[in-house]
């Protein structure tokens, strides 16, 4: 069991990291651990849901994150440093 909690703890950890900005270590499922403990089902499924809600987090911000770089794509460039290049934002 202290095996199955160990993993838990980790993908857990993980997640947060993820949500946070961070990059998570790449995660290997474990080959000896065994059946999920009984005791430990809720955690697994917590965590599950967990996952689930940052998968969706990491692509809204992905998401948001592409609409800004087509915005952006969208700017005109300026070959001529001598020449202001003005963006209008109010209009």
């Amino acid at each position: 069991m202290r095996e199955w909690s160990d993993i838990l703890d980790r993908l857990e950890a993980d997640i947060a990291v993820a949500v946070s900005g961070g990059e998570p270590v790449p995660w290997n499922p474990p080959a000896e651990a065994g059946p999920l403990p009984p005791a430990l089902a809720d955690k697994a499924r917590r965590l599950l849901d967990a996952q689930l809600e940052s998968v969706n987090i990491l692509g809204k911000i992905r998401n948001d994150a592409l609409a800004h770089l087509d915005a952006l794509s969208t700017v005109p460039g300026s070959r001529d440093a001598s020449r202001p290049l003005i963006l209008d934002v109010q209009g």
